[in-house]
């Protein structure tokens, strides 16, 4: 008769050495090259906050947290562009899709819009 096998301990650290355990990763280990941008980043912050609380004028802003000046040039707002101009607006409401006139021609020269067509295809809908 065989006995059940009893789980075995886990493995080591590999740098265990007599009852010193020294892990290769701790939950609390940062890749170094990010700590220290996150410290920069923190250090940026604390002088911009020191820079909008300042009431005597005497601090200077922080590049790093400055909108870019010519962002309105790339995307002005829409109130502020120029009125169009007579032809041009007479143009854009001639093509917008509400004034499309959409015809179909027949042989005979009549045009039939599309409203029509579609009173017409619903009667002959029901002719059977």
């Amino acid at each position: 008769m065989m006995s059940p096998q009893l789980p075995q301990p886990p493995a080591p650290y590999p740098g265990e050495v007599q009852g010193h355990c020294t892990p290769m990763h701790t939950p609390f280990s940062l890749d170094n090259g990010r700590s220290l941008e996150l410290d920069r980043f923190y250090k940026l912050t604390q002088q911009q906050r020191e820079f909008y609380q300042d009431k005597t004028g005497t601090r200077h802003p922080i590049p790093y947290f400055m909108l870019p000046e010519k962002e309105k040039e790339k995307y002005p707002h829409p109130l502020d562009l120029p009125q169009l101009s007579g032809k041009t607006r007479w143009h854009l409401v001639r093509v917008s899709p509400e004034n499309l006139h959409t015809y179909q021609t027949f042989p005979s020269g009549k045009r039939v819009t599309s409203q029509e067509r579609e009173v017409r295809d619903s009667f002959f809908e029901y002719r059977a």
